[in-house]
């Protein structure tokens, strides 16, 4: 059996200084520059970090790399677009005008956009949210 002490979540990116300002300044997280272009830390409010790390040959990953839970998909998604971020689009979800999925995990709404990497973020918010990160311990 393995024991663990922590864990934490990473993905690759190709250039670690746009991927700071995106992570810092377009979406606000705090971020941590680690020493000798290691990589960096997105710090999220309640759970582990993220480790970010540079990788000459990335290639993004088909999926969501990570969630976002907020109060109000809405106004995130309105300051991410005047910031000049743009919302993916999928088939198989009803999203609105604005990108937005209505109903998404259990009467919440998601929203997805890609960092400069190309890697996928997820919005989501709502009661199905609050339960899965009750569940996962988040």
């Amino acid at each position: 059996m393995v024991t663990t002490r922590r864990g934490f979540s990473s993905f690759s990116v190709d250039d670690l200084d746009a991927a700071r300002s995106f992570y810092a300044d377009t979406l606000g997280l705090r971020v941590t520059t680690l020493d000798e272009g290691m990589g960096l830390v997105l710090h999220l409010d309640t759970s582990s970090p993220v480790f970010v790390y540079p990788k000459e040959d990335h290639t993004p990953a088909a999926f969501t790399v990570f969630h976002l839970a907020v109060d109000d998909v809405d106004p995130v998604v309105d300051d991410l677009v005047a910031k000049g971020v743009s919302l993916e689009r999928y088939e198989g979800f009803d999203q609105d005008e604005k990108g937005v999925a209505r109903g998404f995990m259990e009467g919440g709404d998601g929203a997805w956009f890609t960092d400069p990497a190309g890697n996928v973020i997820g919005l989501m918010d709502g009661e199905g949210v609050r339960q899965l990160l009750d569940e996962v311990g988040a």
